[in-house]
């Protein structure tokens, strides 16, 4: 099993950024278990399979290095247009927080390529859950598909598409819709890589076109919870999540049935309550 870091090798051991949340370069000894290593930094095990790309949480290599983040919490590269009220909906999170957590202040300039950290109690404290069928949005995004028959874009034919398509920039963070346990982590055909979580009701959903996974087989996630990245993978045109719903016997159901409305993606609250991250 190989860990491939996604960080650049020739890093610091000790990486900081001007607000004091980083990520450390921590060694894998032999007899090493990621669950021990979490449980003694105090971390989710999302928020580090976020920073790194691990192909068994259960069986990290001796030898191979990991980035553990030395706070609880997600980065986010700024891109091109980015604002901090967008951002803070990306993660469906409140703008005052992300300012709080890097240390900025409302009249602050952000710049393309850098790095924000998004605390892990900030994530989904302004999801939006359908009161009937409790699904919230999986992606920050535009449709850019509907469920149903289309014509194909890359053969003109019509087919039908078993799913919605959600349009947003690489490396969005993509959210379960509802908790549940992930069944399926991996690269699957013209999904690319896809995840699938198995719902309590007998429902699955699927998550695909992924840049990057942060679950693995066998968790348990909740409502809210970031499982992976925006991307491109498989049989796609461009950056954006494909999500299905299967129900209980199988058949794909259009989401629309089951979300809020899109104006109603990202409620805001003014809550005390925390997000799914809180402890």
């Amino acid at each position: 099993m190989k860990v491939k870091i996604l960080l650049t090798l020739g890093i610091l051991f000790f990486i900081v950024s001007a607000f004091g949340v980083g990520s450390i370069r921590y060694l894998v000894r032999p007899g090493d278990r990621l669950f021990n290593i979490i449980r003694d930094y105090n971390l989710r095990i999302s928020t580090v399979l976020d920073l790194n790309s691990i192909d068994d949480p259960r069986n990290l290599e001796p030898g191979e290095f990991i980035y553990l983040p030395t706070g609880d919490g997600f980065f986010y590269e700024v891109q091109y247009g980015d604002s901090i009220d967008y951002i803070a909906k990306l993660f469906f999170a409140l703008a005052e927080h992300l300012i709080a957590a890097n240390n900025l202040s409302c009249n602050s300039v952000i710049y393309p390529g850098q790095r924000l950290f998004v605390p892990l109690e900030s994530i989904s404290v302004c999801s939006n859950a359908n009161p009937g069928t409790q699904f919230t949005w999986p992606v920050y995004g535009k449709i850019s598909s509907e469920f149903g028959w289309r014509k194909d874009p890359f053969t003109g034919v019509s087919t039908f598409h078993s799913g919605m398509d959600i349009a947003v920039q690489r490396d969005a963070p993509v959210f379960a819709a509802k908790e549940g346990t992930i069944i399926e982590a991996q690269e699957n055909g013209g999904y690319g890589l896809n995840i699938i979580i198995q719902h309590y009701d007998g429902a699955k959903t699927r998550y695909a076109h992924l840049n990057h996974i942060s679950v693995y087989v066998g968790q348990r996630v909740l409502r809210g919870e970031l499982i992976g990245r925006v991307g491109e993978t498989g049989r796609s045109t461009g950056p954006h999540l494909h999500f299905e719903i299967i129900d209980s016997r199988d058949q794909c159901r259009d989401p629309r049935g089951y979300l809020t409305g899109s104006n109603y993606m990202y409620v805001r609250r003014e809550t005390d309550s925390l997000g799914v991250g809180g402890r």
